[in-house]
């Protein structure tokens, strides 16, 4: 047994600046907030980053004091008085308990984006700095999603990200982050950190871990970590719904005791996905070639397969999408599916509709494409049969977040149309659909679908591509759009490739 005191706190956002509804502390509420003692009440055994920081501490007799474990759904800005209320939790957590401390585990996200501020976690790490001084070493566990400022690396003392995307990792991520932690708190290793910035983005379907160029990219990220003097090779594709100067992909690597090793490593890293830029550049097809593809493979399913997959990229409110988007679902109508499923449309004018009329009974509604302009117009008069009402709870049973609550407001099962169309899950409150017990809840075995579109980017792919017989991601439009083409930048560096034309040696020197 150790006698060593660490302190833990989360707090998380992937901050989509091109949002316009801010992130204020009642979207927090609606997700996670849990302060003390419910901390490890809530979140012991999860496969989460402060559940496997706390799976690491018991194992090694490390004494854990808990301030703040605050999470929000992806979207706008964090507004500015939410960013201040949970840093100065975190923040009285640290002093109360600064004369004990011998290590800090923040578990962030790292595109977090406050109001009049380009970066959350970088200033928090420094406020933190702050008062526990140099000798106290500081470890960050983030999103591989984070855009990652200079500032963050020089205040932290470790940097472990992710490694997949689904991010099935999450545990494993606070695994190795507090076992890193402790070494250095015993002083077995001494972590210095440099990062690197290819100046490249990713489609969001082909940053993907499972397969394809990101697979190999973290395969060569593994092999270096091999290497006594490495401690952690990260690979951040990056956000790149946010305006800001950090967006992009980058790449901390830590090693031990030489700076040199980290920048060397940095380095070959990132002139190698440079190398590859051109293989992070996909094409994939709009709704309506999407729906008729499924359509067609759906008539072609034998009794044993399993459904066609659609993913709505461009709504995905795990990025910050509106959830209400309709470009999909319009045409799943139109084309006439049969024996399908759309999760989700938050819209709780339309759940109000549906409580009101009772289980059993018809509605005409209007349904989605309320938030904004940029996920297609309302579809109106559905005609729908409301099969099933929940009180929207339920914990992920799936790989990703395993054990996580989820928390959808009302939930209702609208089926559309004839008695074999299309079914619906209707919410109040905004949440990525990526673990398949989301239709479970509201009685729907997803299985047994031939076709089921859930708005996501790659998250959805832990759960159901084992039950899949294909997967169509969808170049939908939207807040979370694949192509960062799409999107009108100001603030981020440039030139970046596909956002500008370049060549081989157009690598620009950032340091």
């Amino acid at each position: 047994m150790t006698d060593e005191t660490v302190l833990v706190a989360g707090f998380s956002h992937e901050t989509n600046t091109f949002a316009t509804t801010p992130t204020d502390r009642e979207i927090f509420q609606e997700r996670q907030e849990y302060f003390g003692d419910e901390i490890p009440e809530k979140l012991a055994g999860t496969n989460t980053q402060i559940g496997g920081t706390m799976d690491v501490a018991d194992e090694l007799g490390v004494d854990l004091r808990y301030t703040v474990a605050a999470a929000a759904v992806p979207g706008g800005v964090v507004t500015e008085d939410t960013y201040e209320f949970y840093t100065d939790e975190i923040l009285a957590g640290v002093r109360d308990h600064a004369d004990d401390l011998d290590g800090v585990m923040l578990a962030l996200h790292g595109a977090m984006v406050p109001e009049g501020m380009d970066d959350g976690e970088g200033p928090l790490a420094s406020r933190v700095r702050e008062i526990v001084g140099e000798e106290v070493p500081i470890a960050v566990t983030l999103d591989l999603h984070g855009n990652i400022t200079d500032e963050l690396v020089a205040e932290a003392d470790l940097l472990v990200a992710y490694e997949s995307y689904p991010h099935v990792d999450m545990g494993d991520t606070g695994r190795t982050g507090m076992r890193l932690l402790y070494r250095t708190m015993r002083g077995e290793t001494d972590p210095t950190m440099h990062i690197e910035r290819p100046p490249m983005l990713c489609y969001g379907p082909l940053q993907n871990t499972m397969e394809g160029p990101m697979a190999e990219v973290m395969a060569k990220a593994r092999e270096y970590e091999e290497r006594d003097d490495v401690l952690k090779v990260n690979v951040f594709p990056g956000f790149h719904q946010a305006d800001v100067p950090s967006m992009g992909f980058s790449i901390p690597v830590v090693a031990d005791g030489d700076p040199e090793v980290a920048r060397e490593v940095s380095r070959e890293m990132a002139e190698y996905v440079w190398g590859r830029r051109e293989d992070f550049v996909g094409d994939y097809p709009e709704p309506p070639e999407a729906v008729a593809e499924a359509r067609q493979l759906a008539a072609d399913l034998d009794e044993d397969d399993g459904p066609v997959v659609m993913a709505d990229v461009g709504d995905n409110p795990g990025g910050g999408g509106a959830a209400d988007g309709t470009t999909v679902l319009r045409e799943m109508l139109d084309q006439g599916l049969t024996n399908a499923g759309f999760a989700i449309i938050r819209d709780p004018e339309s759940v109000e509709q549906c409580v009101a009329a009772g289980v059993g009974e018809r509605v005409t509604l209007t349904l989605g494409g309320k938030t904004d302009d940029m996920h297609g117009d309302p579809i109106a008069d559905v005609d729908g049969y409301v099969k099933t009402i929940t009180d929207g709870e339920f914990e992920n049973t799936g790989p990703m977040g395993t054990g996580s609550e989820n928390h959808l407001g009302r939930g209702v099962h609208l089926q559309c149309g004839r008695d074999d169309g299309v079914s619906v899950i209707l919410t109040e409150n905004r949440m990525q659909p990526l673990d398949a017990e989301i239709w479970r809840h509201v009685g729907i075995q997803p299985e047994r679908l031939d076709v089921l579109t859930v708005k996501s980017t790659n998250h959805y792919r832990a759960d159901y591509e084992p039950m899949a017989s294909h997967v169509i991601p969808i170049n939908s439009i939207g807040l979370v759009a694949m192509d960062p083409t799409k999107f009108d930048f100001e603030h981020v560096r440039r030139p970046q490739y596909p956002l500008d034309e370049m060549a081989d040696d157009d690598y620009p020197d950032w340091e």
